[in-house]
């Protein structure tokens, strides 16, 4: 019998896991604490534990966050307590996380959305559906933990304001319960060179935000000052994620009693709370789409506020009247290097003609704006577009078309979303995390601009307990299915948005692109070498994690 690589793959590592098991539970393995590599997906049922020791050591620039994942074994029910101290001083419990298992229903198909949409088994996942996978980053509030599963999973994380110089630090860990008293040790290389400040970086970065899920999650009132305080934890967190772009809500330019109305006051002030982190762009809403049913073929675009067409209607005043006021607006905050002006999202070769038809009208009233376009077309809408956004398999596959359009001084980043799946990057659930941090080096090997995704918070369901959703468009087939983490890729927690281990991986990517960027300026050479390494394409890059840090580590001592 011929077993194709996939299928020994598979195999091997059931292997692996049973093995595992069979260690731990006659004893051969005597270790019950890990520390695990924080790209390493781990689970709450099984892991392959061979893999792993009590010490691990990890390279830093000065200015981030340094975390480990400890992964700890015990009678469920058992309660043990958690400490730790850099050299001698004792790491408050604000250090100290607990992470959350969710499920993975079904696993990302191999062109798009999940297997069921074509019925191909795609064997580029981490592990096969259905799952639970450790994921949510939740703040511990006492160091006492009760087991609740086979495997418990912590997170420590290192402050930037503890780590200020360059240098040795040794973390030391305990663990302690009626059954165990162990000991693991984290070395941290910490390297003369600062991270870039998010107002600094070169990386453009957006998730679409959806606030009417952040009010639902925590009771909130829109506008009120408590709406304000929540938003400021959410812009801070992004913050933290290395996202510099927010999208403006659409509320804030309305249609009341016949007229369109822009809300100075409170845009502003929406503004102002991602200014005060850092972020460097601010995303209109969508001027225009393809109507109440969201038909595709339809090559008559409708202006998103009125429901007016664009020809048949009067959607040319209406853009008028909103690009009037939009320009006003620009000019009085001091927003022109700021503001992108997204038209209609998705333009395809069906509505290109309308969409370029809108932008000449734009122009004509406002010819310094930016617009900026997640696109599905490429030929309909050149002359249309200063900052593309193709999806990553448009891009390279069509990547001699968006040369053209570069040497014409457009900007060129990518998104993902439903689409791809297989080997091609994406941050689903049942994804390696390199290949969140490869968005970073793909845009250092493409030079390309940034990522666009639009899933924030764009929960479905309650994301603690469902996955995968049905896809949200009318009349979507009964194996249409977003995968799994698609709509989302941060956590609503009691006070405050809770991180995940997707959204870190994320921020590791988009902080290596930015030191990539200054490895640049002084040596291209080494720069094409190390890039080179770890990255060839976004279906054609290195898994190994060893090799990443390996990687990592040369590019932080070449600074």
């Amino acid at each position: 019998m011929n077993l194709s690589n996939d299928a020994l793959n598979n195999l091997n590592m059931k292997l692996v896991f049973k093995l595992s098991f069979f260690l731990f539970a006659t004893g051969i393995i005597n270790a019950q604490v890990w520390l695990v590599d924080p790209l390493e997906p781990i689970y709450p049922d099984i892991n392959h534990i061979d893999g792993y020791s009590n010490k691990w050591t990890g390279d830093y620039p000065l200015g981030v966050v340094a975390d480990i994942h400890v992964l700890v074994k015990v009678p469920k029910g058992e309660i043990f307590t958690v400490s730790a101290m850099i050299e001698d001083d004792l790491l408050a419990i604000k250090s100290w996380d607990r992470l959350i298992d969710v499920p993975v229903e079904q696993n990302t198909g191999v062109d798009s959305r999940t297997e069921q949409y074509k019925g191909n088994i795609n064997p580029d996942v981490v592990r096969r559906a259905p799952f639970r996978i450790f994921e949510v980053i939740e703040p511990l509030t006492d160091n006492k933990i009760v087991s609740k599963s086979n495997f418990t999973a912590l997170r420590l994380s290192i402050s930037p304001s503890l780590i200020k110089q360059a240098g040795k630090k040794k973390v030391s860990i305990k663990i302690t319960s009626n059954s165990i008293d162990e000991k693991a040790t984290l070395i941290l290389r910490v390297h003369p060179v600062e991270m870039p400040k998010l107002a600094d970086s070169n990386f453009f970065y957006t998730n679409w935000f959806n606030l009417k899920r952040m009010e639902e999650q925590h009771k909130l009132q829109r506008w009120s000052e408590a709406w304000f305080e929540m938003l400021n934890k959410y812009a801070s967190l992004m913050a933290y994620g290395r996202q510099n772009s927010i999208t403006i809500p659409n509320e804030l330019i309305s249609y009341e009693n016949e007229s369109i109305v822009l809300d100075d006051e409170k845009m502003i002030r929406f503004i102002n709370v991602f200014r005060d982190q850092g972020f460097k762009y601010f995303e209109s809403p969508h001027l225009m789409n393809r109507g109440d049913n969201d038909d595709w073929g339809d090559p008559e675009l409708k202006v998103s506020l009125t429901k007016n067409g664009y020809y048949k209607e009067n959607g040319k005043e209406d853009i008028e009247q909103l690009m009037t006021m939009i320009k006003e607006f620009v000019i009085k905050n001091d927003l022109k290097d700021n503001w992108l002006q997204h038209v209609s999202d998705e333009p395809t070769s069906v509505n290109a003609k309308c969409y370029k038809d809108v932008v000449t009208q734009i122009k004509g009233i406002y010819p310094e704006i930016k617009i900026m376009e997640a696109t599905n077309d490429r030929d309909g809408l050149t002359g249309a577009i200063d900052i593309w956004c193709p999806l990553i398999n448009d891009f390279q596959e069509n990547e001699a078309f968006f040369r053209e359009r570069e040497k014409l001084g457009e900007k060129v980043l990518v998104y993902t979303c439903l689409i791809p799946g297989g080997k091609w990057l994406n941050r689903t659930l049942d994804m390696e995390k390199l290949r969140q941090v490869y968005f970073g080096w793909g845009a250092a090997h493409y030079n390309t601009s940034g990522y666009l995704h639009w899933g924030l918070n764009q929960y479905q369901k309650n994301p603690f307990e469902q996955s995968v959703v049905h896809h949200p468009a009318p009349g979507a087939a009964e194996n249409n299915f977003l995968p799994a983490g698609d709509t989302h890729i941060i956590y609503p927690g009691k006070d405050k948005p809770l991180s995940s281990l997707r959204f870190e991986a994320h921020r590791m990517g988009c902080e290596d692109f930015d030191l990539l960027q200054l490895l640049k300026k002084d040596d291209e050479k080494t720069y094409d070498k190390l890039v080179n390494t770890l990255f060839r394409s976004y279906t054609d890059y290195n898994l190994s994690i060893k090799d990443y840090r390996k990687t990592k580590r040369k590019l932080l001592k070449a600074l």
